[in-house]
């Protein structure tokens, strides 16, 4: 699809003329088959180096999210060879950056239905399509916000990471999470900045951490 290629295009180029500091990795297939790839901006180093992941487009629809993973990239590795503060930052820390994560329900916005928000996976004998994939994560799966009904728009799957999509950025995570500092996935339903947890009025342990300015 054009609009992907396009995208993919981009992330080969950028990781052709900032080699020194970019690579392009597979993370896995959707459900339709198609590649996901992330971005790691990295400055060599032989230390063991923590880790901020940023994902976008996870809701289909919400186009402007992925651009802003493209935006962000352009604006470290045009800048960070002038910039002290993002040598710094890159002295001591990787980013991981996945443009698009919901790449099946992406296309489908451009193709078909412009307000398509969930995966294109197909429930209840091909009758219904598609799955919130922000509301496939096991962590409190499905207790409050989402739906066990399919046609519903935060429809949560049949279970925890049911869908390829959500078990493939899991299972990267899962593979990192000692190095891992800062989980940033974008949206563009709002002007907010939600922090842990969705599920719960409780307030994590490090919440004055995040909230600090």
């Amino acid at each position: 699809p054009p609009w992907l290629f396009q995208i993919y295009q981009w992330m080969s180029q950028i990781s052709e003329k900032y080699r020194d500091v970019v690579t392009q990795h597979f993370l896995g297939m959707t459900y339709e088959n198609q590649s996901m790839y992330y971005l790691k901006i990295s400055q060599p180093s032989n230390d063991t180096k923590k880790i901020i992941w940023m994902d976008c487009g996870i809701h289909a629809r919400e186009w402007i999210a992925p651009a802003f993973c493209q935006w962000f990239v352009k604006e470290i590795l045009q800048n960070y060879r002038d910039n002290p503060r993002i040598r710094r930052f890159l002295r001591n820390l990787d980013f991981y950056v996945l443009p698009v994560l919901n790449i099946d329900g992406y296309i489908y916005s451009w193709t078909t239905d412009r307000l398509w928000r969930k995966s294109r996976s197909s429930h209840n004998n091909g009758t219904c399509f598609g799955t919130d994939l922000n509301r496939n994560f096991n962590a409190s799966w499905c207790s409050i916000g989402a739906s066990k009904n399919c046609p519903d728009l935060t429809f949560c799957g049949t279970g925890p990471a049911s869908e390829p999509e959500t078990k493939a950025v899991s299972s990267f995570i899962e593979s990192k999470k000692e190095n891992i500092v800062c989980f940033l996935t974008m949206h563009s339903y709002g002007q907010l900045i939600l922090m842990p947890y969705g599920y719960t009025e409780n307030k994590p342990s490090n919440h004055e951490e995040l909230v600090r300015p």
